[in-house]
C-alpha cells in the first residue's frame, strides 16, 4: 500500500498539471493554424509598439517600485522611524488595491474635469487650460498606479531579509573602518539583491498581466490588444500570436524566479543572528515619517476617501446617468456576495488541488514531479484573458454541457489561482518533519489516514496563509471573469469594469468601495497578525 499510495497521487497530480497547462496548449495550437499574412500584418501594425510599450511599462514600474520598496523597508525595519511597528503591516495594505481602482481614483483626480480642476477653478477663478495637469493616460500614469498598488510585494520580501540579516557582518565592516554608506552598499545591498529581485519580479509578471488598469488608462499593450482581437475583430488566432509573444516575454522571468529562490534558500541557511540596532535619524526623523505617510495616503488613503465620496454624492445628488444605471443598493451586496462565493469557492478548490504536486514535491522529490510541478505552473506566464480564452475553448470543445456556466467559471478561476496555490503552498509542507508521518505510518495508519491526522493539521497555519493570499487575488481577477462570467452573473470587478468603461464613476465607486473593503480585512489580518517585531 505504501508503494501504491505515490503512484495513484501522481495520477492526481497529473491530471491535475494537464489541466493547468490547457490555456497555454491552446494558445500554442491556434497560433500554429496562423498564415503568413497574418503574422506579417501583426508585425508591421502592432507587434513592434506593443513590445516597446509592454517593455517600457515594465520597466518603469520594476524601478519604481523598487526604490519605493527597498526605500520604505530600510526606513522601518532598519531605523528609529516612529510606529515602525505599526508601519510593518500598513505598508503591506495596499495589495488590497486592486490595479483598476487605482486607475478609476487617478481619472478622477487629474482627468479633465476631475477633482483637482474643479477645485483649481472654485478657489482661483480659471480654467483648465491655465492649470495644465499631467497626461494620466499614458505611460507615466500606468506606471504610478500600478507601481504604488504592488511596491509591496518588493517592500515585504526586502523587509523580512532586513529584519532576520545578520547584523555581525555589519559591524565587522564597520570595525574595517567602513562609514555606515559604504556598510550600506558593499554588505547590506549585496545580500538584499535577491530579495529586491524577487519583488521586482513579480512586479513584472503583475505589469505582464495587467488589463484592467492599461485599458481604463488607454494605454496600449499585449494584454489590451488581445482583448481587442478577442471582443471586437473575433479573431482568435491573431489573439493567440499575440499572447505567444507576451508568453515568450514572461517565461524567462519565472526561470530567474525558480533561481533566485533556490539561491536565496542557499545562501541563508545556517547564519547567525542577534537584533540590529536601529539607526538613529536624526533631524531626519520628521521627514522619513512625511515621507511613509506620504506613500501610505497616496496609495490607499486617498483612494478610499475619493471611492468614499463618489458614492455618497451617487446617493445624495444622483445624476440623470445615475438614475440610468438604477444602481440599488440590495444589487450592490449581491455582486459583492457572489464576488466573495467565487473567490472561497476558487481558492478552496485551487488550495485541494494544489495538495497533489506539493506532497509530490516535498516526499518523493524526482525529475517527473518536478516537471509536473512546472506544469501546474503554466498559468503564472499567461495573463487571465489567455487562460479565460483557453478555458473556453476546453468547456465549449470537450464538455459543453458547462460552457457559460457558474461551474465553468469557479474551475476557471481555481486553475487561475492553482500555481499560487502551489508556491505559497510548498512551504507549508516543507516544515512538516516527515519523521511525524513515519512515526504514524509505525503505528498502523494508512498514507490518507496520515495526510489528514498528522501532514494537513501540522502544516494548517501555512496553508491558512496561502489561501488568504489566494483568496485576495481571487477577489481582485478581472480579465478572467469577463472571458468566463454566464449569462446575468455579475460581480464587483465587473460591475466596476462596466461602469468605469462608460465613465460613471459615481456608479463604479460603490462596488469599489466594497471591493476594496472586503480585501482590505483578510489582507490586514494577514499581515498584522504575523510576527512581524
Amino acid at each position: 500500500m505504501f508503494r501504491k499510495y505515490p503512484y495513484m497521487l501522481m495520477g492526481v497530480a497529473v491530471a491535475v498539471s494537464v489541466m493547468s497547462a490547457i490555456p497555454l496548449i491552446y494558445i500554442i495550437i491556434r497560433a500554429t493554424e496562423a498564415d503568413v499574412t497574418l503574422l506579417t500584418r501583426l508585425w508591421n501594425r502592432q507587434i513592434p509598439t506593443l513590445l516597446v510599450n509592454t517593455v517600457w511599462l515594465m520597466a518603469t514600474t520594476i524601478t519604481f517600485a523598487v526604490l519605493l520598496g527597498v526605500t520604505l523597508a530600510w526606513l522601518v525595519e532598519r531605523t528609529d522611524l516612529p510606529g515602525r511597528k505599526h508601519w510593518r503591516w500598513l505598508l503591506a495594505l495596499p495589495l488590497a488595491l486592486p490595479g483598476y481602482v487605482g486607475a478609476i481614483c487617478l481619472l478622477v483626480l487629474l482627468r479633465r474635469g476631475g477633482l483637482v480642476d474643479q477645485a483649481a477653478m472654485a478657489w482661483a477663478g480659471f480654467e483648465f487650460a491655465a492649470f495644465p495637469l499631467p497626461d494620466v493616460t499614458s505611460l507615466g500614469g500606468a506606471t504610478t498606479v500600478i507601481g504604488l498598488v504592488n511596491f509591496p510585494y518588493v517592500y515585504l520580501t526586502v523587509g523580512a531579509v532586513l529584519r532576520t540579516g545578520d547584523q555581525s557582518l555589519e559591524d565587522a565592516a564597520r570595525m574595517s573602518g567602513r562609514g555606515p554608506w559604504q556598510s550600506f552598499f558593499r554588505i547590506t545591498l549585496p545580500l538584499l539583491l535577491p530579495a529586491i529581485a524577487a519583488g521586482a519580479l513579480l512586479v513584472g509578471m503583475y505589469v505582464l498581466s495587467d488589463f484592467g488598469t492599461v485599458a481604463l488608462l488607454r494605454y496600449q499593450t499585449f494584454t489590451t490588444a488581445i482583448y481587442q482581437q478577442i471582443a471586437g475583430r473575433v479573431d482568435r488566432t491573431a489573439a493567440a500570436l499575440l499572447s505567444i509573444v507576451l508568453i515568450t516575454i514572461n517565461l524567462p522571468l519565472l526561470g530567474v524566479t525558480a533561481w533566485i529562490n533556490q539561491r536565496q534558500s542557499r545562501f541563508y541557511r545556517g547564519s547567525r543572528w542577534y537584533p540590529h540596532r536601529p539607526i538613529s535619524l536624526g533631524r531626519w526623523r520628521p521627514l522619513a515619517l512625511v515621507f511613509v505617510c506620504g506613500i501610505f495616503t497616496l496609495s490607499l488613503v486617498i483612494p478610499l476617501l475619493i471611492l468614499a465620496g463618489y458614492t455618497l454624492q451617487g446617493i445624495v445628488r444622483p445624476t440623470e446617468m445615475d438614475r440610468l444605471w438604477g444602481y440599488a443598493g440590495e444589487r450592490i451586496w449581491s455582486h459583492g456576495w457572489d464576488s466573495i462565493r467565487l473567490a472561497v469557492i476558487g481558492a478552496t478548490i485551487a488550495t485541494l488541488l494544489s495538495f497533489g504536486p506539493n506532497y509530490l514535491a516535498t516526499r518523493h522529490p524526482s525529475r517527473p514531479v518536478l516537471f509536473m510541478m512546472g506544469m501546474s505552473k503554466t498559468a503564472f506566464a499567461l495573463p487571465g484573458i489567455i487562460v479565460g480564452l483557453g478555458m473556453s475553448f476546453f468547456f465549449l470543445q470537450v464538455v459543453p454541457v458547462l460552457y457559460a456556466t457558474v461551474i465553468a467559471l469557479m474551475l476557471g478561476m481555481a486553475f487561475r489561482l492553482l500555481p499560487q496555490a502551489i508556491t505559497t503552498g510548498e512551504a507549508a509542507f516543507q516544515h512538516v518533519p516527515p519523521s511525524l508521518e513515519q512515526a504514524a505510518r509505525t503505528l498502523g495508519h494508512r498514507p490518507l489516514s496520515v495526510f489528514w491526522r498528522v501532514t494537513f493539521p501540522a502544516s494548517l497555519p501555512g496553508i491558512s496563509a496561502s489561501w488568504a493570499l489566494i483568496f485576495i487575488t481571487a477577489m481582485k481577477e478581472l480579465p478572467l471573469l469577463i472571458m468566463l462570467r454566464p449569462p446575468g452573473f455579475d460581480t464587483l470587478p465587473i460591475r466596476i469594469w462596466e461602469a468605469a468603461n462608460d465613465s460613471v464613476y459615481t456608479q463604479a465607486s460603490p462596488p469599489a468601495l466594497l471591493l476594496v473593503i472586503a480585501t482590505l480585512i483578510p489582507v490586514a489580518l494577514l499581515y498584522s497578525n504575523r510576527r512581524m517585531g
